[in-house]
């Protein structure tokens, strides 16, 4: 009986690899990985997509443990509200940290979007640089704190394909 108890286990495994590649969805996901640690790991392995809502509830070295094979990444810094100005201009939502990590993991990130977050033309140069020759999109949504320089980095350093 217990043979056959590790056996069903094992097949139930062989068949989730093969099929959590293929939930998209974020909420299947999430859902997904709560099941068991196998399911967990799993989902860790193969997730290629996440958007952060609020860049301060997690760490850029967490998101990297946890998801290491990341080809694209949503990233929100400042609440909406921040649209209204309703929150200071200084609040928060710097993107320096998070580029410091992509730039030197996050060997297969393809898509970045940051959105109401605080980009300094350094930040630019040092994605361009690192990041530019495989970065196939970066989208500056509502983001602030650059200027010319900085999109000059990104003109110069990153590929053609972008």
């Amino acid at each position: 009986m217990e043979e056959r108890s590790v056996r069903r286990t094992r097949q139930v495994d062989v068949v989730m690899d093969c099929v959590i590649p293929y939930i998209d969805d974020p909420k299947d996901r999430d859902a997904v990985s709560q099941v068991c640690r196998r399911w967990y790991e799993l989902d860790s392995m193969t997730r290629k997509h996440v958007t952060i809502a609020l860049c301060y509830t997690t760490t850029p070295d967490r998101l990297r443990r946890r998801f290491p094979h990341l080809e694209s990444l949503k990233l929100k810094g400042k609440p909406r509200a921040a649209m209204f100005n309703l929150i200071p201009e200084d609040w928060g939502g710097h993107v320096t940290p998070w580029v410091t990590e992509i730039s030197q993991h996050f060997g297969c990130l393809r898509s970045l979007h940051f959105r109401r977050m605080i980009v300094k033309d350094s930040d630019l140069e040092v994605l361009a640089k690192s990041r530019g020759h495989v970065l196939q999109a970066l989208k500056l949504d509502k983001c602030s704190g650059f200027s010319t320089d900085g999109l000059f980095f990104v003109g110069r350093f990153c590929s053609r394909g972008m």
